[in-house]
């Protein structure tokens, strides 16, 4: 039995540009570092019924310090980030408040569409309705097309934008990612429409929001860290007016705002009543045992007392007015061990083949919390033997470098028998070989019969050793949250705009579907990019 020591995801990109593998490093979105011990929130009650819970009874009154602005923003992420810029490139003056000593962040790419950039860098020009009606299909049409028709219809304006104000002037890189030298080393890669935002060695915005946050800044915005957002104002006609936050040294500042509210405060994963009202009772359960959200941060960067993503913005806007989406929630999970991205065979924990294993990652998630066999948690195995090492992979790291990689991880096993592969896996000898058996006869006619992979991607799993990788799923976030129009202004539960008050990121309802949608790399931060300064933008122009 092989079992080894694990790496993160900061150190599979350092040893794939060592081991040769750094042409696709751009490239990479799709694997996860070993999860962080983090505890969900002990925010309210964890019953569902009592997720909402009860707005502050706070007034001006209460409040140490006023301070006037036009535009307050809430949560200084990316959606937070780009909506005080969407508000300052308008003439507004801005605040933006961040409960923690530092902005989240994490990912390193977003998706635009037909930027000068990618144009001058030699990408595809592409339709947009061909791209918008995919992610539509893709999400099971559960998004509001127009929040995407929005994203379609901006998204190379603002990296345009982005690229000439923020990312030059600071000598922050950028870059699109790069095609693959070898297509058929790609799987499932359907749009390159991907522009990596600071060093792509690198998986996260720390340094493109470094820069944003100076920029903005340098251009007016009043930042407060450590000031923690805790109700909304409004006035008697129900317009957001304002909101009232704490300090670290618990001093109260009412922030008026005379155009608008931007609530960018991210997810509410680790919300145990929200969690359970509102995801899938599975998902609920793996984000409460393993909630990674801040995964990618530095350690040095979480040492506030305060979390991240307790739904308090989903909350504050819930208690004024705002009707959130419809359940299920969406969630964002990836897969963490083992050929990351590649179509190798996939058992359950009953040793099982359970799913199509080419499709993207992010959609394979989706099938695991399906899995009729996964009583013990969000795991299941990848199976191989010496003939799989030459597979593709979705983002396009040479088979041997991943190989060499996975191997290198934890909960890899070898034997060199089936029947002694399934004692060390603890799976049933009987059904295991079973499952190997059919898969391979089907190899051997080059057609799925079961779950309809492409041929090329059948591969018998005959000649020992044989090996396992203990394939773990975290789950990241949840995507979801409150009803918005294309302007991302917050609706009531008459689907009529609330006076003041905008939304962006995930705070944001109808963004996805049940999962993630993954045409492109990075679409969830690019389109809470485009949401943040359109959010921005409308407020200051009101």
């Amino acid at each position: 039995m092989t079992d080894m020591k694990g790496i993160s995801r900061r150190s599979f990109l350092t040893g794939s540009a060592v081991l040769g593998g750094a042409a696709a490093l751009a490239g990479l979105a799709g694997c996860s570092p070993a999860p962080k011990d983090t505890s969900m929130a002990e925010t309210g009650s964890a019953t569902e019924e009592d997720w909402l819970g009860e707005a502050p009874a706070l007034t001006e009154a209460d409040c140490d310090n006023v301070v006037d602005a036009d535009v307050v923003v809430i949560g200084s992420a990316v959606a937070g980030s780009l909506s005080a810029f969407g508000a300052l490139e308008n003439g507004a003056k801005v605040v933006m408040l961040e409960r923690n000593k530092i902005f989240h962040y994490g990912g390193n790419q977003g998706s635009f569409l037909n930027s000068e950039f990618q144009k001058q860098s030699g990408k595809p020009t592409y339709d947009p309705k061909e791209i918008v009606y995919h992610i539509v299909g893709n999400t099971a049409n559960r998004c509001d097309i127009r929040q995407w028709r929005v994203w379609a219809d901006r998204s190379g304006e603002l990296v345009d934008t982005l690229i000439e104000k923020v990312l030059t002037p600071a000598g922050i890189p950028f870059t699109c990612s790069p095609a693959p030298d070898e297509p058929e080393l790609w799987l499932n890669r359907v749009f390159d429409i991907n522009v990596v935002l600071g060093d792509p060695t690198k998986d996260n915005y720390k340094e493109f929001l470094s820069g944003m946050h100076a920029y903005l800044a340098d251009n007016g915005a009043d930042i407060r860290y450590n000031t923690k957002a805790e109700v909304l104002v409004q006035d008697e006609a129900g317009r957001v007016t304002g909101v009232i936050a704490t300090a670290e040294d618990g001093s109260r500042t009412l922030f008026k705002a005379a155009k608008g509210v931007i609530v960018c405060t991210g997810s509410y994963a680790g919300n145990a009543a929200m969690v359970k009202k509102f995801q899938q009772e599975k998902v609920a359960k793996l984000l409460e045992e393993g909630n990674v959200y801040t995964m990618y941060m530095d350690t040095e960067d979480l040492s506030s007392a305060e979390p991240m993503d307790d739904g308090i913005g989903h909350r504050m806007m819930c208690w004024a007015g705002a009707e959130m989406e419809g359940g299920p929630h969406g969630f964002l999970g990836w897969p963490n061990g083992g050929h990351i991205g590649c179509p190798n065979l996939e058992v359950d924990q009953a040793g099982r083949r359970y799913m199509n294993e080419a499709l993207f990652p992010v959609n394979q998630v989706q099938q695991v919390v399906s899995a009729a066999s996964m009583p013990s948690g969000a795991f299941t195995w990848e199976i191989s033997s010496t003939e799989d090492r030459l597979m593709p992979c979705f983002i396009g790291i040479d088979p041997n470098v991943l190989d060499a990689i996975a191997k290198s991880g934890t909960g890899v096993y070898q034997a060199d028998t089936l029947e002694e592969l399934a004692e060390l896996i603890d799976v049933d000898p009987a059904t295991f070989t079973a499952t190997i058996e059919r898969y391979n006869e089907m190899c051997e006619k080059g057609v799925d019969e079961d779950f309809m992979k492409s041929s090329e991607y059948l591969i018998p799993v005959k000649n020992p050793p044989f090996y396992a990788f203990n394939e773990k799923w975290v789950f990241v976030c949840s995507i979801a949250g409150v009803h918005t129009n294309d302007k991302f202004q917050v609706l009531n539960a008459d689907h009529e705009v609330i006076p003041g008050l905008f939304a962006a990121g995930n705070t944001v309802g109808r963004r996805f579907g049940y999962a993630y949608e993954s045409s492109g790399m990075g679409m969830s931060n690019s389109q809470a990019m485009v949401a943040g300064y359109v959010a921005g933008e409308t407020a200051a122009t009101a």
